[in-house]
């Protein structure tokens, strides 16, 4: 409130001299003697020329007052004929009888058609040169004396302002050194009377034009002004301010801000408060109340609670020029939130906080004890989201995961985690259902903890596809390539649902277990396959191997006629375990159990190459007819070997039966000659002649 006191108090001493001196000018002074010296004065002072074209009319009585016409300066010399700043018209009236009461009472002062032109050149010579010269004065070396209180002392005057008025003024710079121009245009503003307690209109409307870069703002203000003579305390009620904005780094159809609000200052009180607080433009609409208290402390407190009406986002960013591409392009075009929130020093708190998002709607809070860090404390809860309509489209993943535009690791764009290394995050979350990367989940809990760059997620909780989820992982960005690590244990899954989901192609059935514990490094998806490690193990019952039919591979090598029976392989049990190095799967326990075979299997899988090399050993333990088609009975308890080989989308299988019976005849000839050769030489003889 310094600022306005100075400014009244400037203005109440400029019109008692007016006045004053008007009162003398009236009776002694010539009116173009008093133009010529003027003129020669300004021109000696800053060499600049003063040109007073129109009539110097005074009044005296009852009212003190000075009108001036056609007032003309001119710029510093270099810069030509163009005037510094031109006035056509300044009108100021005091009254009289009130001055010898030590009152001030000032009628309406006018000011109207004011052109202010500043220049600056390209040697950075400014054409005010003058007149800033002559504000500096002579420097002050007497010696200062005690400062005693004047017989003429503003203080003691009663102020009176009945209302100002400035229509049509203007102010240009013209920058050539910065090559840029800056243009105020349509200045006009009033103002009603001037008095303590009472309500003060106050209406400003201007234009702004500005060359680089190029932006053109239209402003228009209004409110009713209200203060105390001790100026501790200041009412704006009923504030409009209209914003109208349009040039470049702008939306192509501008930027239009409406704000409405009442505000109170109190001093005293170090409180200053917003009420019925609404911004709405560019697609946003927030309304609510605001204030900030303490405002004399170190520590000011800063209370809100605010509501964002029904928003699209969507096209919210689109008018600030960004493009958001989703799977689904009907998601954000409705968001809402409504929440309190408060903040004092270094710390912040959002509580209640309530978000809609389309269709889903999240509660919770936010407190960040600390912006250094920051140090994040927050829980939300979220009743459903299909958060894949929220991705980018597939071709526009792929690209940016491994296509051809896609940079190698460590070729540029490198990831900067300072921000993840510095965040200290504590937050629960809870979600009714979730559906991500095609896999729905219901009931998750999870606990999310950052500190000095390690995220830890532990643990995570779901519901999925009749089992349950139990995961701990963390993510370690100390370094600048990022590890991470996840133990998973899935119990009571149905499997064929889930890999259907999570890759479209399910090549598994059955209900089971899955347990992985296993760690790699990096983000894009070829280098977190290179270096992956861990180990696994896998326990299902009554489903089936989806892709494969070893039955019908038998039959088939035997020469016999296949059926139309879905390619695939019946199993009551299916079970092994595994380790993975370097993005090598290593099994060599795999076993399977179907009413008519028994299937084992070792071999490798490597995920970096995508290849296969894996051998089955299966063994007939009854008529192949329980899988269609005809009998081998031949092939009981032969262990006939089944190769699967090649690419792991689509592996080549190949079923050596003539080795296994070829394999299976000589064990038997060796049998019986075993048995022959005891019968005549004994044990010890068999073991040696055998080698046994």
């Amino acid at each position: 409130m310094k600022i306005i006191k100075w400014l009244i108090g400037l203005l109440v001493t400029l019109v008692v001299i007016v006045a004053l001196g008007v009162v003398a000018l009236k009776w002694f002074v010539d009116e173009d003697m008093l133009k010529d010296k003027a003129s020669i004065a300004f021109k000696e002072q800053t060499g600049q020329e003063l040109k007073i074209a129109g009539p110097l009319n005074w009044s005296v009585f009852p009212w003190v007052g000075l009108e001036l016409g056609d007032v003309t300066i001119g710029s510093a010399p270099g810069f030509g004929d163009t005037p510094l700043a031109v006035v056509k018209r300044l009108d100021v009236k005091v009254a009289l009888k009130p001055l010898l009461q030590k009152k001030v009472a000032v009628d309406t002062v006018v000011l109207r058609g004011v052109r202010l032109d500043l220049r600056r050149d390209r040697n950075g010579k400014v054409n005010w040169e003058g007149l800033a010269k002559a504000g500096e004065g002579k420097p002050d070396t007497a010696p200062r004396k005690k400062a005693e209180k004047s017989d003429f002392d503003m203080q003691d005057f009663d102020f009176r302002l009945q209302g100002v008025e400035v229509e049509d003024a203007s102010f240009h710079f013209t920058d050539e050194l910065e090559g840029n121009n800056l243009q105020l245009d349509d200045l006009n503003f009033t103002m009603g009377e001037l008095r303590p307690g009472k309500p003060v209109p106050l209406r400003l409307r201007f234009q702004v034009k500005n060359s680089r870069p190029l932006v053109k703002v239209a402003l228009e203000l209004s409110t009713d002004m209200v203060f105390q003579a001790d100026f501790q305390r200041l009412d704006l009620s009923a504030l409009s301010l209209d914003v109208d904005a349009q040039g470049e780094n702008l939306p192509a159809e501008g930027v239009k801000l409406a704000l409405a609000s009442n505000i109170g200052l109190d001093r005293k009180a170090g409180v200053l408060a917003l009420s019925d607080f609404s911004l709405s433009g560019m697609n946003v609409d927030v309304t609510g109340d605001m204030s900030v208290s303490a405002l004399n402390s170190d520590q000011p407190r800063v209370e809100a609670r605010l509501a964002l009406q029904n928003t699209n986002l969507r096209q919210l960013l689109t008018l600030v020029g960004v493009e958001l591409k989703t799977t689904d392009p009907d998601v954000l075009k409705r968001v809402s939130a409504n929440f309190f929130v408060a903040q004092e020093g270094d710390g912040l708190t959002v509580k209640p906080l309530s978000i809609s998002l389309d269709d889903s709607k999240i509660d919770g809070s936010l407190k960040i004890l600390s912006f250094k860090g920051p140090v994040v404390r927050a829980g939300f809860k979220l009743d459903a989201m299909d958060l894949d309509r929220y991705l980018p489209p597939a071709e526009q993943a792929q690209a940016s995961s491994g296509g051809a535009a896609a940079k190698p690791a460590g070729q540029g764009g490198k990831p900067d985690f300072t921000a993840l290394r510095k965040l200290d995050l504590d937050a629960d979350l809870g979600i009714g259902r979730l559906k991500v990367s095609g896999l729905t989940m219901e009931n998750i809990v999870l606990k999310l903890r950052s500190h000095k760059g390690v995220l830890n997620l532990d643990p995570l909780t779901a519901a999925l596809y009749q089992g349950k989820l139990k995961m701990n992982a963390q993510l370690d960005v100390r370094k600048d390539t990022p590890r991470f690590n996840a133990r998973e244990t899935l119990s009571g899954i149905q499997i064929e649902p889930l890999l259907n989901d999570l890759t479209g192609n399910a090549q598994l059935r059955g209900t089971g277990d899955i347990k992985m514990d296993i760690n790699s490094q990096g983000l894009d998806d070829a280098s977190i396959r290179r270096h992956l490690n861990g180990n696994f193990a896998i326990n299902f019952r009554d489903g089936a191997y989806i892709g494969i039919n070893i039955a019908q591979a038998i039959r088939k090598a035997m020469g016999q006629a296949t059926t139309d029976e879905p390619e695939e392989t019946d199993f009551a049990e299916l079970k092994g375990t595994g380790v993975i190095r370097k993005g090598v799967v290593d099994n060599q326990d795999l076993y399977l159990a179907s009413p008519v075979l028994r299937v084992t299997g070792k071999g490798k899988v490597d995920l970096v190459k995508e290849q296969a090399d894996y051998l089955l050993t299966t063994k007939v333990v009854d008529s192949l007819k329980g899988q269609g088609g005809a009998d081998a009975s031949k092939l009981k308890g032969v262990a006939i070997p089944v190769r699967i080989s090649g690419d792991i989308r689509d592996p080549s299988i190949r079923v050596d039966v003539a080795a296994a019976l070829k394999s299976n005849a000589e064990y038997k000839v060796k049998e019986k000659i075993q048995e022959k050769v005891k019968d005549k030489l004994g044990t010890d003889a068999l073991k040696g002649l055998f080698g046994g």
